[in-house]
């Protein structure tokens, strides 16, 4: 019995290769430079091309291979087309990180007062733009042995919230699709998680939450202080890795202790 290197990194993903949705800024951007700064080649998807290259482009100044990729998740020949570009620049795909949401500036409403637009808007990025992103990797995850996918959810899954149905009733969704995928895709060595964050204090969470409500949530946290997009870089990297091989079909609730699900 060997024990392991106590310098050895926690998650090593040093040359594999992941894909990032909605990574053109916020917590997707700090998603895909987290896993560029651990060795992978990233491609950053996001329909906003001139963000994804910024972010390309920290990730470049920091020393790390990505590639930008402009792509609407809830395209079908889209999604194809982001997959095939990875197998292109990067020689394979095997972590996919599903971060495209529609969050940022969404309209607060009640469940009676949300428009069949915006609910079905929602719907289509949050939930079906993940099972299409995920459905277009399984094939090119298959033929490396398989490969890690990581859902954004949302505490929001489990509080409901004051007017944000739309984007409570997505998240759940996700939750429930990752379960879902994670029992077709586990015979493929193929592993399906979630991160459900609670309140990040950054500009999208701040443009639908009233600081006054952001400051009462935190208040009621077990770690009574505002979460950042760095405090959940640690448990992407740890569900990406071999780390958590033989974890699937579970969602990693990280909001200092706000809600406790299981």
């Amino acid at each position: 019995m060997s024990l392991r290197n106590p310098s050895a990194p926690v998650a090593d993903i040093n040359g594999r290769v992941a894909i990032v949705t909605g990574a053109a800024r916020g917590i997707g951007r700090e998603y895909a430079q987290a896993l560029a700064a651990a060795g992978a080649c990233v491609v950053v998807a996001d329909r906003e091309l001139d963000g994804a290259a910024e972010t390309v482009r920290l990730i470049g100044e920091a020393g790390g291979v990505a590639h930008p990729f402009a792509v609407d998740v809830t395209d079908e020949d889209a999604v194809t087309a982001l997959a095939e570009f990875t197998v292109s620049e990067c020689g394979g795909i095997d972590v996919l990180v599903n971060n495209a949401a529609i969050w940022a500036g969404l309209r607060p409403a009640t469940m009676t007062d949300v428009t069949l637009e915006e609910w079905t808007a929602v719907m289509n990025v949050n939930v079906t733009g993940v099972w299409l992103a995920s459905r277009a990797v399984v094939p090119h995850m298959t033929e490396r042995g398989g490969g890690a996918i990581v859902n954004q959810s949302s505490v929001g899954a489990y509080l409901g919230g004051p007017n944000v149905t739309h984007y409570a009733t997505s998240k759940g969704a996700v939750n429930a699709l990752t379960r879902a995928m994670a029992r077709d895709l586990g015979p493929s060595g193929i592993r399906v998680n979630a991160i459900a964050p609670g309140q990040i204090a950054n500009e999208a969470t701040l443009s639908v939450v009233s600081g006054d409500r952001l400051e009462a949530m935190t208040r009621q946290q077990c770690l009574p202080r505002a979460g950042g997009a760095d405090d959940l870089t640690g448990p992407l990297m740890f569900l990406c890795s071999d780390d958590a091989k033989f974890m699937t079909g579970q969602v990693l609730v990280v909001d200092g202790g706000l809600v406790f699900v299981g």
